[in-house]
């Protein structure tokens, strides 16, 4: 299961209701859904200003 179907599957569980999610889930489960999320907006922010992770900016 990748990061992204395993979170999805962690917020359906808690009817994508961040509040119940942020009051009823497990330790682990807060840091990944939230791991993940950040992830996705540093992945996000680096594709819009034209960066990418694979390519080397800072080459001679």
């Amino acid at each position: 299961m990748t990061d992204k179907e395993e979170a999805e599957r962690i917020m359906a569980k808690y009817h994508r209701d961040f509040g119940t999610f942020s009051q009823n889930a497990t330790r682990k489960e807060y840091r990944f859904v939230l791991r993940y999320v950040a992830g996705e907006a540093h992945r996000k922010q680096r594709e819009i200003a034209g960066l990418s992770n694979d390519v080397d900016t800072n080459k001679d």
